[in-house]
């Protein structure tokens, strides 16, 4: 670690009880290899300094107005910082990453950049308040992610922003610790060809030539982490609450005919969980956009949750995956993690258990006691197999897995109102949230509540949940077991491996059950294995049921296609789920290679998701069976797929077929090549992967090195690292 001048006036500073001026007069004798245990001791001191500030400091509003340039992929800002003083301090600072061209107004005190911080050098007295005005620009290397337009819609570039953890100082100085909570009223100019939507309330805009400002105000504080924003070609609709909270929900305008099934049930998510939670929705208006390239399913911006661009659907795409869940999720949050936030990540159950279980608690309204049971059923059963596989973690711990903070969170909630019925459970909810708005929270502020209302101790419930590492698997089943459904599902799980003769009748109950949603895919699970004219006639059955999730289940899993079943099949490619068509269009296409031409004509046109699953499958298909003009011309649209301007779940797939079909260009491999450095790791990943897959046959190696020779690849470095030359 190279030690700066500034740094080292900085350790005498801290460590002679100096202040920073005089610091910076002392004689500079010193020897290098105290200078080389000061840097060592100075990190440590800076980080320790650093987390103490909101003891010291009392940060009333940060406001800017931020400039967002597309095509240089630059935030440029006009910047306020204040504050009110707690103690006497001789420096302040400001998360801030990378910050360029920084210019301040008239300010009396020094200024330091560090590169991460800018630290604020003088005379600080009590009690007092300071302003700090200053410009700057930044090209973010995080944070703030510039998408591509598509090739096929023009405007339909995005910038949206993802500062979870603590992240928003790479585009906005603020303060990176979560504890830290601040009012921000941010303005944002941006291109008017595009629309914008932020944090907060509207309050006003201005147009100046070709670009649009609009000044945003929050009225409550906010950890920095979630101060968002998204710019695209988005289309939103207006509605309120029942409770009179103004609702904004946006698409791109590509996708205007999907809003209805989008955002289905959007006014009753919101209605049920203030109803459940029993306490107002605590900020100004709540909106909603989705993104291309998102790097997880939503996230909940205070007000704001862009969420990924994957939940856009239509009607048949709402039955293979729907938004709901994410839905709820995210606005549960607004309350769990916005209002409320955790001191630390050892709390983090505050945040997901709750908003993980809210989410249970709204699509059991929605869709029923057995959808909500079953969903308590499968998270128990993956709990209790990381449980014995000895992978079980502590709720409150401060790296555990998303398994462990969602979704055995919720079970712990769900364990706790268990215990202690409904009334108390429900609350100790509100008055915990009422008692703790806009604060930061730690898990024994809300058992204490609970043990005032319960008159119960938590010391029980805490050990045996939240700091044992086992999944309580004897607590949960025994309150699962108080349901019918779930007492059926279990005794059909039960006869895994057991002789058809001994289970038909059970089978068929399943399959013909109000229920078969859930147990019909059990059913076919153990039918499949089987073999005899029962077994046609069961397969028979459960393909006569109709139900959407019995039949996507049979087109993913019944492989081996007798010609008694062919027909019952073949109705599988019209359904009402491009999950189940595109399963079944590969595996009719294996099964009977005569009839090819005419599963390909049947399902010509269909795209499918947003995603294009099935138009993908039908190219690769189409490039397999001829070698016809419409075959080429199949096969150059799949190339085309690979462009780094497509979102990385149709590149991915399109990668996928030509490595499959053995059918990858130049072009492909350079179109590769860029996204080594995707903003999304899991494709990132899979990129790398791809690319050492096909390295290990000479000729793509031999293509690969030439492409590298040429200077055609991108991410250069890393081709090279993976060639290992």
């Amino acid at each position: 670690m190279k030690t700066s001048f500034f740094e080292m006036r900085f350790f005498y500073a801290l460590f002679f009880k100096l202040s920073l001026k005089q610091a910076l007069f002392l004689p500079f004798i010193i020897d290098y290899r105290l200078m080389k245990s000061f840097s060592i001791l100075f990190f440590f001191l800076l980080t320790s300094f650093a987390f103490s500030q909101s003891q010291s400091i009392d940060v009333q509003n940060i406001t800017a107005h931020v400039t967002i340039n597309p095509d240089e992929k630059q935030i440029s800002a006009d910047y306020r910082f204040s504050f009110l003083t707690k103690s006497k301090l001789d420096t302040v600072f400001l998360d801030a990453k990378n910050l360029e061209n920084i210019k301040f107004v008239n300010t009396e005190f020094e200024i330091y950049n560090s590169g991460n911080k800018l630290f604020f050098i003088g005379n600080f007295k009590k009690d007092k308040s300071y302003t700090f005005d200053f410009s700057y620009q930044v090209k973010p290397k995080q944070t703030v992610y510039f998408i591509k337009k598509l090739p096929e819609h023009d405007n339909s570039a995005q910038v949206w922003t993802q500062g979870q953890g603590k992240y928003t100082s790479h585009w906005l100085p603020s303060l990176d610790d979560m504890t830290d909570k601040i009012i921000f009223n941010l303005s944002y100019t941006f291109p008017d060809q595009y629309e914008l939507t932020a944090n907060g309330a509207l309050v006003s805009e201005e147009k100046n030539e070709n670009l649009l400002t609009r000044h945003f105000e929050m009225k409550n504080p906010m950890s920095s982490y979630l101060v968002a924003f998204a710019v695209g070609n988005f289309k939103a609709v207006r509605d309120t609450t029942d409770s009179g909270v103004p609702l904004k929900m946006y698409l791109p305008e590509q996708y205007n005919d999907y809003f209805r099934f989008t955002y289905q049930n959007y006014n009753e998510i919101f209605s049920i969980l203030e109803d459940k939670i029993g306490v107002a929705y605590p900020w100004q208006n709540y909106k909603q956009v989705p993104v291309r390239d998102f790097l997880y399913a939503g996230m909940e911006n205070t007000g704001l949750t862009i969420f990924s661009e994957e939940f856009i659907v239509d009607e048949i795409s709402y039955n293979d995956q729907n938004f709901t869940n994410v839905h709820a999720h995210e606005l549960a949050h607004q309350w769990f993690g916005n209002s409320i936030t955790e001191k630390s990540s050892v709390h983090h159950w505050l945040q997901e258990g709750f908003a993980t279980y809210f989410a249970l608690l709204v699509e059991q309204e929605l869709f029923g006691n057995a959808y909500f049971e079953n969903q308590l059923f499968e998270d128990a059963e993956q709990l209790k197999l990381a449980s014995d596989r000895g992978e079980g973690e502590k709720i409150m711990s401060k790296n555990a897995s998303s398994l462990t903070y969602y979704k055995k969170g919720a079970w712990a909630l769900h364990a706790l109102r268990n215990r202690i019925g409904d009334a108390v459970f429900f609350d100790s909810v509100k008055d915990f949230l009422n008692q703790n708005a806009y604060q930061i929270v730690e898990v024994d502020d809300f058992l204490k509540i609970v043990e005032e209302k319960s008159g119960q101790s938590m010391l029980d419930f805490k050990k045996e949940w939240l700091l044992q590492t086992s999944f309580p698997a004897e607590e949960a089943l025994s309150i699962l077991g108080k349901s019918e459904f779930i007492d059926q599902l279990f005794k059909l799980k039960l006869k895994r491996g057991k002789p058809l003769k001994d289970k038909i009748l059970l089978i068929k109950n399943a399959l013909l059950s109000r229920h078969n949603a859930f147990l019909g895919p059990e059913a076919v699970l153990q039918i499949i294995p089987e073999k005899g004219s029962q077994r046609e006639d069961l397969l028979y059955l459960a393909f006569s049921t109709g139900n959407i999730e019995t039949r996507q289940f049979l087109a993913k899993n019944l492989k081996q296609i007798s010609k008694d079943l062919k027909e019952k099949y073949e109705d599988l490619l019209k359904d009402q789920s491009y999950v189940t068509r595109e399963h079944a269009l590969l595996n009719l296409w294996m099964n009977f290679p005569e009839d090819r031409r005419d599963y390909l004509a049947q399902m010509k046109g269909q795209e499918g998701t947003i995603h294009k699953n099935i138009e993908l499958l039908w190219l690769m298909l189409k490039v397999t069976t001829e070698k016809s003009k419409e075959a080429r011309k199949a096969f150059h649209q799949l190339t085309d797929y690979t462009d780094s301007a497509y979102a990385y779940q149709i590149k991915r797939q399109a990668f996928i077929y030509l490595f499959q079909i053995d059918k990858l260009t130049d072009q492909s491999i350079i179109n590769l090549s860029k996204d080594l450095n995707h903003s999304v790791w899991r494709y990132r990943n899979f990129v790398k992967q791809l690319l050492t897959e096909l390295i290990k046959d000479q000729n793509h190696r031999a293509d690969i090195i030439k492409l590298l020779e040429k200077d055609q690849l991108s991410n250069k470095e890393k081709v090279k690292d993976i060639l290992k030359v």
